[in-house]
């Protein structure tokens, strides 16, 4: 695992380099939250798989979200870097099915979520025919989860971060000036604040509608299924972000 972040950390010095092409793609993307949530209260008497909270229903959180959507990419021969990310910020209102924290089950709470995910992720081209490509390499994921409900007894918080370096594979059909692909990683581990399982899957079209400018539109789907402390408490946090994004960008 640590050669795995110190080789992501040295992709620049491989492929930001003379002969590299570069592009990048801006858009936005609308994102859809699901899951449950469970926090543990200040006597540690709940059991955290009776009190979930479900992210839509019991949150009021499962509204789709416009965010913008950025995506860098930088290619040399055989060698490709990726960076790209989004950020939530959503609020909304609900009424508790099971205990959050100290705020008891039935309690009318305004709730707010803030999500950020960025990853990078570097892949080699391992086979490549006139219509296909395939690279296999390594992810670094930043994954920033905090959602917050408040009463009229108080306010009670999850707040949970991660760096988790995953595998990476990628598949990509070459027909002319489209490009159409799906990217995949995955890691279950004790990484940071939170032990769970963390899946960045991605799938895309591009046309290249002219040498310099393309469009895209893709399909990102995200699992956070993490158990671990949040303000020296228990949480146990099962949530799934989805959503389709659309770009446009310039290839340089």
């Amino acid at each position: 695992m640590n050669k795995l972040v110190a080789l992501l950390f040295l992709l620049p010095c491989v492929v930001g380099c003379r002969g590299a092409t570069y592009r990048a793609d801006v858009g936005p993307f609308f994102a859809t939250g699901s899951g449950d949530l469970a926090l543990q209260n200040a006597g540690g008497s709940l059991e955290l798989g009776q009190v979930q909270n479900d992210l839509d229903e019991s949150l009021g959180l499962g509204d789709t979200e416009v965010a913008p959507y950025i995506r860098l990419q930088s290619d040399k021969d055989r060698h490709r870097l990726r960076l790209h990310g989004f950020g939530i910020d959503a609020d909304g209102s609900g009424i508790l099915t099971g205990d959050y924290g100290g705020i008891v089950a039935g309690a009318v709470v305004n709730t707010s979520m803030e999500l950020y995910a960025i990853a990078a992720n570097y892949g080699y081209e391992m086979w490549r025919g006139e219509h296909y490509r395939v690279a296999l390499g390594g992810q670094l994921g930043f994954y920033s989860l905090d959602v917050a409900a408040r009463s009229n007894v108080g306010r009670e918080e999850v707040t949970s971060s991660v760096l988790a370096p995953m595998p990476f594979v990628e598949v990509e059909g070459l027909f002319g000036s489209l490009t159409v692909g799906a990217n995949a990683a995955l890691m279950s581990a004790d990484l940071g604040d939170a032990s769970g399982r963390y899946l960045d899957v991605e799938g895309y079209a591009r046309w290249q509608v002219t040498k310099e400018f393309d469009v895209m539109a893709g399909y990102r789907y995200l699992v956070l299924d993490a158990y671990g402390l949040a303000t020296d408490r228990d949480f146990d946090a099962d949530v799934d972000v989805h959503g389709y994004f659309f770009g446009a960008g310039v290839k340089f």
